[in-house]
């Protein structure tokens, strides 16, 4: 394996990056973008586009780590939308809570430096967190100042879901944590489940068991391919996965699109039920192991609906429609 670490990464620039070539194109350890693999084809197709495409991509390979671009993967990347202000903040913002979940904890975001310091009410740092550029990735920013523009004029000017002390470390105000609160249980009243899937007549079958698993539950399941609109899908997609209550994701067939799904929705604070055939478990992108994931076999299906039911009730809650 051969490793530079004076390499920038390949699609954010990013110094010293870990980048080495394992055959058909560089694998990359960025402190921005995260882990991934380029192909060579696709690698000289993106050095051609702009600054703010780089950007967006950064965004989604952060969210999607450990995926394997390549050059068919292009045309859809090329179309990546940067999200609003308001959803880069809440992606900020949601971050910062996980990484210091203690209410009153100060936080030293070190927008280019190596990493981001917690401290306690002496000021003593009590731990630190890896950064290395990932702030950016996470907010979907092109560059150090729109980061500052979303932490200053946004989060703590706008909003006030952020304080800045004069010492410069920032804090997560009551007003915050409130709003977190409402991310993490975003539309309370809605009765819609969208499904995220291979459009595909291998999980057919399936997809009437996940279907119905979700009626029981007592939800309106909605796959996008199955609605009548005039509307561009990719636009209806994510309007719909905006009203949804919950997204189930099945990650049989590793499409990009379904994993672009869920993070948007969990971007969001829509709350994510995740699913995989048996066999294809294995090739599930690293950064979902630590999701519960319903395990389901092609000729097990009646499972596959119980177990879903089961999950959502246990997750979600019974719906509005379940039986009794």
């Amino acid at each position: 394996m051969f490793t530079n670490p004076s390499n920038p990464c390949p699609i954010c620039g990013t110094p010293a990056a870990k980048v080495w070539d394992s055959g058909g194109g560089p694998n990359v350890e960025c402190g921005r973008c995260g882990k991934f693999k380029v192909g060579r084809l696709a690698l000289h197709e993106i050095s051609l586009w702009t600054a703010a495409q780089r950007a967006n991509l950064s965004g989604w390979i952060r969210e999607h780590q450990g995926c394997e671009i390549v050059v068919s993967d292009v045309p859809n990347l090329t179309m990546l939308r940067a999200p609003p202000v308001g959803e880069k903040a809440d992606r900020v913002l949601f971050h910062l809570s996980k990484q210091c979940p203690k209410a009153g904890t100060r936080i030293d975001v070190g927008i280019l430096l190596p990493s981001m310091s917690v401290f306690d009410e002496s000021n003593e740092p009590t731990h630190t967190l890896p950064n290395d550029g990932q702030l950016l990735a996470i907010a979907w920013s092109q560059d150090a100042d729109e980061l500052r523009f979303i932490l200053d004029d946004y989060l703590v000017t706008e909003t006030g879901f952020l304080k800045r002390e004069e010492s410069g470390l920032y804090k997560i105000t009551p007003k915050g944590w409130g709003h977190l609160a409402s991310l993490e249980a975003r539309n309370p009243q809605s009765q819609q489940s969208f499904i995220a899937m291979w459009f595909d007549e291998q999980v057919n079958e399936a997809w009437k068991a996940i279907d119905q698993g979700i009626r029981e539950a007592g939800y309106t399941p909605l796959r996008i391919d199955q609605k009548q609109h005039n509307n561009e899908i990719t636009d209806e997609m994510l309007a719909e996965i905006r009203k949804s209550r919950f997204l189930v994701a099945d990650l049989t067939g590793h499409r990009n699109g379904v994993y672009y799904e869920a993070g948007f929705a969990k971007g969001l604070g829509i709350g994510v039920v995740w699913l995989c055939r048996k066999d294809e478990l294995a090739n599930a992108h690293f950064d979902v192991n630590h999701f519960p994931v319903i395990v389901w076999a092609a000729d097990k299906l009646p499972e596959l609906t119980t177990a879903l039911k089961n999950r959502i009730e246990a997750t979600i809650g019974r719906g509005p429609t379940a039986s009794a």
